[in-house]
């Protein structure tokens, strides 16, 4: 599906995304929040942002694929961190680097929460993505 990324002037990213993504035509598929859980639902990295950030970001991989999508559809993201901290950005934004476009990220929020469902998971990440 075609999509355009504009990051108007004026408009600075702080961060690697894009402040507006286009995606013309098709469908879009809405990812609920994914937590660093396994196939069996057990949690996974227990207070290990990065281990964490690696479980989620592999189910979201498993969502993509259920709806044949990669990472290159997804249009926007939003992440919640737990107690977010600049160390916790930083071990989140790492991981996600490995899985999307340097070029044309998608856009993205991030939001600091004092906690998820369960209290040992730190980090959940949501993700809207245009199909064909």
């Amino acid at each position: 599906m075609p999509k355009q990324f504009i990051n108007p002037p004026g408009l600075k990213p702080l961060g690697m995304y894009t402040t507006v993504t286009i995606a013309q035509g098709g469908s879009i598929a809405f990812i609920s929040g994914q937590v660093a859980v396994d196939g069996s639902g057990k949690p996974v990295g227990a207070g290990d942002i990065e281990a964490q950030a690696v479980q989620v970001f592999e189910n979201l991989k498993c969502a993509l694929g259920a709806i044949g999508a990669t990472f290159e559809d997804v249009i926007k993201f939003t992440i919640y961190i737990v107690g977010l901290t600049q160390e916790r950005r930083k071990a989140v934004m790492d991981v996600r680097a490995r899985y999307i476009s340097r070029e044309n990220p998608p856009a993205a929020t991030m939001v600091g929460i004092d906690q998820l469902v369960e209290p040992e998971l730190l980090v959940e990440v949501e993700a809207v993505v245009a199909i064909d």
